[in-house]
């Protein structure tokens, strides 16, 4: 709240919960409609400030984490689904994004609720169906890549030996959801715009659309989030804006990143051979003889994902990874290996944002975020599988319970906390832009009247609370024929704040600096 929206998209969001309270102007043609809805609700109540938005990602973001712990403790014990859910919390690409008015927390809160109750369907009860196509709808609206929920959903549901009768009652399900909630919301979709870009963003990225190579997080590097992963668990102490600090990749992995790192490593490996020897006990003949045409399929299955993985659209690789999951599991059911669904359902969820965020073009550290739940468990099964290795040597009975599990929380929230130490978090630049649109309110009353044109529309739009017009100096070849652009659309008042220097403007003078904000006023 102090530091202020840390960048553009937020500014969207909130111009957008003006405009379902009937308020102001919004662009309803593209971004999804979940959390500007619900911060419209508080707007009715009478309280219109950018911090409702804040409030609204960290209610939602205490309720995924309530859900992960949940769902945590379908696979772990009390304590280590504890642990698993502080570390969420503490991870530097979570917590800097946690409250910052964006949509990829709350979609990941909603995402993992609709994972939570698509294993309560296939283990307990066929009615949590339900609730989990509409909190997988709601997700969707939220952040539209949650779509891709559907591969790990689906394949935790044919990995059940009852499938055959879960898919009967998710039928019966969709057809519940779709007379009660669908058309409602296809209706609001189609009127708003949003089914336009859903198809759009599907269609575009599905089929190898690209993003324009200037654009500022363009990235084609698939190795990408590989690269940082380390930066992704726990950072040194850094200086810089908030807005580096929303970036991880900006800074160094922290020592206490390796030891994670390599501690989880040693314990999978660990995992991996357990899962080894209950197939070597009881035969690798047995294995090869009965599945030798599913072992080969997979084999090729293998092959193709690794060369179109460099090659080829995400949703061909996704449909491989999918395959492959399901045909190990397959090989595997057999071995009475505990939890070896969850592992599968998991994996499934990791890869699968993986694949899609490395493929697509646009790349910025917030999009981990969505694979951040399944990175947990991971992390989670690693230390309890290294953990217990070790448990044998340790005398003291309330450490082999809970007593490593908590110093372990207590590490990673003090290292979240080291990273603030050495941060000095100054208010974001768009606070300056927010003094600069007051003073123009003390400057020309009549300022509604007028045509405002900038180079950061939706904060300007939403401090003027009126339509602020994009203006980009940078798109045109000199800084006359961008007066020519102003000036043919008639434009009153521009606002800069990227431009650096300030760009000289025919026909427009600077009328107020703001540290670098400049308010040009036409002569």
């Amino acid at each position: 709240m102090k530091i202020g929206v840390p960048y553009w998209d937020v500014f969207n969001y909130l111009n957008n919960a003006l405009y379902f309270t009937g308020v102001g102007s919004g662009n309803l043609s593209y971004l999804p409609p979940v959390i500007p809805f619900l911060t419209s609700l508080i707007f009715r109540l009478g309280y219109v400030s950018q911090n409702v938005i804040f409030a609204v990602d960290g209610i939602i973001f205490i309720m995924g984490v309530i859900g992960l712990y949940l769902l945590f403790k379908l696979r772990f014990n009390d304590i280590q689904s504890m642990v698993g859910s502080l570390i969420f919390i503490s991870l530097p690409i979570v917590m800097s994004w946690t409250v910052a008015g964006g949509i990829d927390v709350p979609a990941v809160s909603f995402s993992i609720w609709a994972i939570y109750f698509a294993v309560l369907g296939v283990k307990k009860n066929s009615k949590y169906f339900y609730l989990m196509l509409i909190l997988t709808l709601i997700a969707v609206l939220t952040r539209y890549t949650s779509v891709l929920l559907i591969f790990p959903i689906a394949l935790y549901i044919l990995m059940d030996k009852n499938y055959k009768k879960h898919v009967k009652k998710m039928s019966l399900a969709i057809l519940a959801i779709f007379v009660i909630l669908l058309p409602v919301s296809i209706l609001f979709l189609i009127k708003s715009g949003h089914f336009t870009a859903m198809f759009k963003l599907v269609t575009s990225t599905a089929f190898g659309s690209s993003a324009i190579s200037h654009d500022v997080a363009y990235n084609p590097h698939i190795s990408y989030y590989l690269e940082n992963i380390l930066n992704y668990i726990s950072v040194g102490p850094f200086q810089g804006t908030y807005a580096a600090f929303l970036s991880p990749s900006q800074g160094l992995p922290s020592l206490f990143s390796y030891v994670i790192a390599i501690i989880t490593s040693i314990g999978l490996l660990a995992y991996l051979y357990k899962i080894i020897s209950a197939v070597k006990a009881q035969g690798y003949e047995k294995l090869k003889s009965a599945n030798s045409v599913k072992i080969a399929l997979l084999t090729i299955l293998v092959v193709i994902f690794i060369i179109t993985f460099f090659k080829a659209t995400y949703i061909i690789s996704e449909i491989i990874f999918f395959g492959i999951c399901y045909m190990a599991f397959m090989l595997l059911k057999n071995f009475k290996i505990k939890n070896l669904d969850m592992d599968f359902l998991f994996l499934s969820w990791f890869m699968t944002y993986f694949i899609f965020h490395s493929i697509l073009v646009i790349k910025v550290d917030r999009y981990f975020i969505t694979m951040v739940p399944a990175l947990v468990y991971f992390v989670m099964l690693g230390l309890s599988e290294f953990l217990g290795k070790f448990e044998f040597k340790i005398k003291k009975s309330w450490l082999k319970n809970w007593g490593i599990y908590s110093i372990i929380a207590l590490i990673f929230l003090s290292s979240a906390t080291a990273t603030y130490i050495g941060h000095t978090p100054k208010k974001a630049f768009t606070a300056d832009i927010g003094q600069a649109c007051d003073w123009l309110k003390e400057y020309d009353p009549n300022y509604n009247d007028k045509i405002i044109f900038s180079d950061y529309p939706p904060a300007v739009s939403w401090y003027l609370k009126k339509v602020a017009y994009p203006g980009f100096p940078r798109l045109y070849k000199s800084s006359d024929d961008f007066s020519g652009y102003l000036k043919n659309h008639k434009a009153d008042y521009y606002i800069d704040s990227l431009s650096n220097p300030k760009p000289h403007l025919n026909g427009y003078h600077i009328i107020k600096n703001i540290n670098s904000i400049a308010v040009y006023e036409k002569l």
